[in-house]
């Protein structure tokens, strides 16, 4: 008897789409699948400004001792006054607890802990689509997953009026999943009146929000970004929010972000919310890494490198909208038809395209040209000088051939 003597999984088409990346010897292969931001060279850059952080860090840096299980409280104090404002912060501070997560994932999870310990249904509502990562954690969190209506499929837009009527279904202790801006898979973002009317919802209907932000500064710009977010804080009384900063300071591999739950609750405070969050975390790792957290600080207490860090991110931003146009044009005279016009008015790194699974296989096998296996192609990966190759190649499939509208 072997107690590991158990047969090679089968791969899901997402990571067999990996896998098939990785095993691709084609120096011509053009990887539009991953999710992170590529500069002009095909590279993810460190932002100049977090070097600069993180040279004072080194010099500086006295002890590798431990921090609580909670983390690094400057760090969450400074990221939830960038995505937060002053203002609410300084209205509701007493009642906000918030520990350091290693990212975006771990928060995922703590937050699946969290609905299925005290939200008395065990459900989350997620939009229909959404980051496959997000089902995951939350299944294995034991959570119920029900969808709502969130994307339009056939003509590629926010279902704004079909979301309203799902929502008007949930109960009283259900959780309802919000992507705080630029959402994964397809960029189509809610307005700052279709926030309102969906805070209004939950508010009235005893629904939790949980906030899943990743990408604040790429969608329209660093406050633009979580407008939505601050409209839905001031009307709702309960709401869960995880922040990563992978993104948003190009600290990937660094593993750093944060998880708050918000609260209006006259017998709970700060730390008893802190307390309650570390306990979950414990259960699944013990300290989260300190290094991007310091790094981060010294940046935004620096107000010179805050103010580069600001332009930089800018100019990222600016150069997705650019992209995000030149592929929509290049499809559309390609197709002499505006099908593709919907690019442009999505935000942030990701869109989906509407091309059959077929059509995906086709792309990667013949061409290198590697999308999720969704249609999620990352704008932000675009090699520029290749726009007009990939836009022929896609227009080329057999699914897009005599199409006008």
């Amino acid at each position: 008897m072997r107690h590991f003597d158990i047969k090679t999984p089968e791969l899901d088409s997402t990571r067999l789409m990996f896998k098939e990346l990785e095993s691709d010897k084609r120096s011509t292969k053009i990887d539009l699948g991953i999710g992170i931001y590529r500069d002009e060279k095909g590279e993810a850059p460190v932002f100049k400004a977090v070097k600069k952080a993180e040279t004072i860090l080194l010099k500086n840096e006295i002890s590798k001792s431990y921090k609580t299980p909670a983390g690094n409280s400057e760090y969450c104090n400074n990221i939830l006054e960038l995505v937060l404002g002053k203002d609410i912060i300084s209205e509701r501070s007493s009642k906000i607890g918030a520990i350091q997560i290693p990212g975006a994932g771990s928060g995922l999870r703590i937050a699946g802990e969290l609905i299925k310990n005290k939200l008395k249904n065990k459900v989350i509502s997620i939009p229909d689509p959404t980051w496959g990562q997000q089902i995951f954690m939350f299944k294995k969190s034991g959570l119920k997953i029900i969808k709502h209506s969130y994307y339009d499929n056939t003509n590629n837009f926010l279902n704004f009026e079909d979301m309203i009527l799902d929502l008007k279904k949930l109960k009283s202790g259900d959780a309802l999943l919000l992507h705080g801006c630029c959402h994964n898979p397809t960029g189509a973002d809610l307005n700052k009146d279709q926030w309102e009317e969906v805070a209004i919802i939950c508010k009235d209907n005893g629904i939790v929000p949980f906030i899943d932000l990743v990408y604040q500064g790429l969608g329209k710009g660093i406050n633009e970004d979580v407008l939505g977010i601050r409209t839905l804080v001031k009307i709702v009384p309960e709401i869960i929010i995880t922040i990563s900063s992978s993104k948003t300071f190009g600290v990937y591999r660094d593993r750093c972000g944060l998880i708050a739950v918000i609260t209006d609750s006259n017998t709970v405070n700060s730390e008893a919310l802190e307390t309650m969050l570390s306990e979950i975390a414990r259960e699944l790792y013990f300290h989260p890494p300190d290094h991007a957290a310091e790094i981060i600080n010294i940046l935004l207490n620096d107000s010179i490198l805050k103010h580069d860090w600001l332009s930089e991110i800018s100019r990222m931003q600016k150069r997705i909208v650019s992209l995000r146009e030149k592929f929509s044009k290049s499809l559309q005279n390609k197709l002499k038809t505006d099908y593709f016009s919907f690019l442009n008015v999505q935000n942030g790194m990701f869109s989906l395209l509407p091309i059959s699974e077929k059509g995906i296989i086709t792309l990667r096998k013949e061409n290198g040209i590697y999308l999720m296996p969704d249609g999620r192609i990352n704008i932000a990966s675009l090699p520029e000088n290749k726009i007009n190759y990939i836009a022929s190649k896609i227009c080329s499939l057999k699914e897009f051939k005599n199409r006008k509208t």
